[in-house]
């Protein structure tokens, strides 16, 4: 950053340019536009912001100028109360077996939460993943949701907090502060009670969503009163906490853990952050760990369980590295906790509508043996179902034949014409079946990649009712992978 005397200088260097017609400082007033301009840079950033115009307009200079000026004079040079305001960790000065930072990683998570079935390993993993951040080109987004309030959220997000490098904590933050702090920091964001501003704000999630792959991990934002365009990092770990269920976009990019009130008996320690340094021995393994083996993890293209889908696949690549690398139990620990998390995720996801339509199609095709069926013969089928919600599609109405060929045109599915209407082939479904309807997460770890059987409609909507996606419930998921209201559905079909 250039010395404010130099930008003066420049000033002056500027007279008789053609189209300026004065100069931003009389030349007897540079002592004092300079003493100003100290004076200025010893004020705090809030109060300057707040007289910033005004003193940019006495100075005769732009406020982008007066900006720069004041920040190459600030005695910090432009660092906010100093310098860096997150914790640098020495490394451990000794060799660190991975295999045993992970257990006793699992260990501290254990003792303060009660988790579900497969999440402290996951937990354990991805601590040592968000040190491992800068060497993985996909990262994950490690997210805590539960029902209710007062299921142990607030204490996850904390011991991650005292777990993970440069931990940042984020209630209600703002879009231009996260890309902010992130491009300056690179922070672990730990981001706390999403569930009050996270849904409604779009910009946030496109953030959050584009800071899973590294390629796409930029933003761009114009700055300063020239409006130039510039570019933010927002390639950082990042862990979320809330109630209810993250937006689909999001949990897509996520490991969830799935929070619920302990019971009577279930007894855990309660976590003090006035005792951060009880860890501490931890971070600088971690950071020793990760240290030693930031090259192999890079070059790393670990085995990925076949029963996980092609997203949940790109969130293992960097948990089954970081367990390859550490070696002992945690190989297979890991793609079994894996395998399990996507199981229990797979059963809470909603269907959008165009699914939910094909699912029930493939039971009327099924239970009639049919090779076709009219557009008419259909719709009557498919209100006709047992709690489904075709039968109150639009505002209490049934669903109807364009409404059927709306939601079927996405798939590549068109009724064909005829003397007698319009009707379905079976055969125009199959790769539509193929693609939406094969339950692929029932596989296990070990197994060969197949394609099983289609469960039918009643069985289906019998798994997610519980979960409400469907049935009596009026959520559901659109085309963009965003959980809707019938209401939406019903303006538009």
């Amino acid at each position: 950053m250039s010395s404010p005397d130099a930008a003066l200088n420049d000033m002056e260097d500027m007279e008789g340019v053609e189209g300026i017609e004065e100069t931003p400082f009389e030349l007897g007033d540079h002592e004092k536009a300079e003493a100003r301009i100290a004076e200025l840079a010893q004020l705090p950033r809030l109060k300057y912001e707040v007289c910033r115009e005004a003193e940019a307009k006495a100075l005769k200079i732009r406020v982008s100028v007066l900006d720069s000026l004041v920040e190459a004079t600030r005695p910090d040079g432009g660092s906010e109360e100093g310098g860096d305001p997150f914790e640098a960790v020495e490394p451990w000065p000794d060799p660190v077996d991975g295999a045993a930072l992970l257990d006793a990683l699992q260990s501290t998570v254990e003792r303060f939460c009660v988790l579900p079935e497969h999440s402290a390993p996951l937990m354990a993993a991805w601590v040592l993943h968000a040190w491992a951040h800068d060497v993985s080109d996909i990262s994950p987004i490690l997210a805590f949701v539960s029902p209710e309030k007062r299921c142990g959220k607030t204490t996850a997000l904390s011991v991650i907090w005292a777990l993970a490098p440069r931990t940042m904590h984020a209630v209600n933050i703002s879009t231009a502060v996260l890309f902010r702090v992130v491009e300056k920091y690179m922070p672990t964001m730990l981001i706390d009670e999403a569930d009050t501003f996270l849904e409604a704000n779009e910009e946030l999630r496109g953030v959050l969503n584009g800071g899973h792959n590294r390629l796409s991990a930029y933003v761009w934002r114009t700055v300063g009163d020239d409006h130039e365009p510039r570019q933010f990092k927002v390639w950082s770990p990042k862990c979320i906490a809330m109630i209810g269920k993250l937006p689909d976009t999001l949990e897509d990019r996520a490991l969830v853990v799935r929070l619920r009130r302990k019971q009577e008996g279930e007894k855990v320690e309660r976590f003090r952050a006035d005792r951060l340094n009880e860890f501490l021995h931890l971070r600088r393994k971690a950071a020793r760990w990760v240290e030693e083996n930031a090259f192999r993890l890079r070059d790393m293209d670990p085995i990925i369980p076949d029963a996980l889908n092609d997203r949940a696949q790109d969130n293992a690549r960097a948990i089954c590295a970081i367990a390859d690398a550490a070696g002992g139990r945690w190989p297979e620990l890991i793609r079994s906790a894996l395998v399990g998390a996507a199981a229990v995720q797979g059963d809470d996801e909603p269907q959008s509508a165009g699914v939910l339509l094909l699912r029930d199609i493939a039971e009327i095709f099924e239970a009639r043996q049919a090779t076709g069926i009219s557009s008419t013969d259909l719709c009557s089928a498919l209100c006709g179902l047992e709690e489904s919600p075709w039968q109150e599609w639009r505002r209490g109405s049934p669903i109807t034949t364009r409404g059927i060929a709306k939601l079927l045109k996405p798939y590549s599915i068109n009724p064909q014409r005829g003397r007698e209407g319009s009707s379905y082939r079976r055969m125009d479904f199959a790769d539509a079946f193929n693609r939406y309807l094969s339950d692929s997460t029932e596989k296990t770890a070990t197994s060969a990649p197949s394609v099983t059987g289609v469960l039918s409609a009643t069985e289906k909507r019998s798994k997610n009712n519980n979960n409400g996606t469907c049935g009596t419930c009026d959520a559901y998921s659109d085309m963009t992978g965003e959980t809707v209201t019938g209401d939406r559905w019903e303006g538009e079909i």
